[in-house]
C-alpha cells in the first residue's frame, strides 16, 4: 500500500474541485475550493466554498477518512448543506494526489496540493504568477464554456496582470489590477480586481503556504461574480 501503512498521511491540503450536480438538462455546474486537515486518528477539519450555479455558500466542517482494500482513501465530510462521499487517490507517500465525488447525482473531480503549517501573508506570492485555467460564464439563459491564460506581477497584496481569454469562441486581451486582503491568521482571503475596461471582479481566494524561505507555492481562486463560474490554479514561478 505504498506509503500509506494502513491509513492515510496526516496532512494539511488545499483542494481545488470542478463539474456538476444533477443530471441531464438539470445538472447544475459546480465548482469548491477546500482547506482541509487530516488528522492522525482519522478525523478530518475543514472550511469550504462553493459554487453552484449561480449561487454560492461557504463554511466550516467535520469528517473522517479510511483507507480500503484498495489502497483508496474513503472520504466523508459532513458540511453545513449535507453529507458528502468522495474517493482520493494518493502517491506512494500517501499524499492525496486527485479525487472524485461519490455523492449521488454529483460528477466532480478535484486537485490537491500540500500546505505547510500556519497561517500566510499576501507577500508571500511576491514575484511572478502565472495560470491556465477554464470555466463558465452566464450568456442570455445558458452557461458558455470560457478559458482564461494570465501572467500576473504581485506585490504586498497588490497585483498586476494580463488575461488572454476567450469567451464562447470570442477572444480579448485585458490588463487588470487589484488587491487581496487575507483574514487575520488565515489563508483564506478576498480578491477584487478591475480591468482596463471598467470590469470589476470578485474571487474567494486561498493562498497555498509553503516553507518560509521559499514563500506560497500560488493561490486557488474561486470567483464569486454570478455570472461567471470559475475556479483556478495560480502557481508563482
Amino acid at each position: 500500500m505504498g506509503g500509506l501503512r494502513g491509513k492515510p498521511m496526516p496532512g494539511r491540503f488545499a483542494v481545488m474541485g470542478t463539474g456538476s450536480r444533477g443530471s441531464g438538462a438539470a445538472a447544475t455546474p459546480t465548482a469548491h475550493l477546500l482547506e482541509e486537515r487530516w488528522l492522525p486518528d482519522g478525523r478530518v477539519l475543514g472550511t469550504a466554498a462553493e459554487r453552484q450555479g449561480r449561487s454560492e455558500r461557504s463554511g466550516s466542517y467535520s469528517g473522517s477518512v479510511s483507507v480500503n482494500a484498495s489502497c483508496v482513501v474513503e472520504l466523508e465530510r459532513r458540511l453545513p448543506w449535507g453529507v458528502e462521499r468522495t474517493e482520493v487517490v494518493v502517491d506512494g507517500r500517501g499524499r492525496p494526489l486527485y479525487s472524485i465525488s461519490r455523492s449521488p447525482g454529483a460528477v466532480i473531480t478535484s486537485r490537491w496540493v500540500p500546505m505547510v503549517k500556519g497561517s500566510c501573508s499576501a507577500e508571500q506570492l511576491d514575484g511572478l504568477v502565472l495560470s491556465q485555467q477554464a470555466g463558465l460564464s452566464w450568456q442570455g439563459k445558458a452557461w458558455v464554456p470560457n478559458a482564461v491564460v494570465q501572467r500576473e506581477q504581485w506585490r504586498s497584496g497588490s497585483v498586476e496582470g494580463i488575461a488572454l481569454m476567450s469567451t464562447n469562441g470570442m477572444g480579448e486581451t485585458v490588463r487588470y489590477s487589484g488587491t487581496l486582503k487575507l483574514a487575520p491568521s488565515s489563508c483564506w482571503g478576498e480578491l477584487q480586481e478591475r480591468d482596463s475596461q471598467g470590469n470589476g471582479y470578485r474571487y474567494r481566494a486561498l493562498v497555498v503556504n509553503g516553507h518560509k524561505r521559499s514563500g506560497a507555492r500560488g493561490y486557488f481562486y474561486l470567483q464569486r461574480d454570478p455570472d461567471d463560474l470559475t475556479v483556478g490554479w495560480l502557481v508563482r514561478d
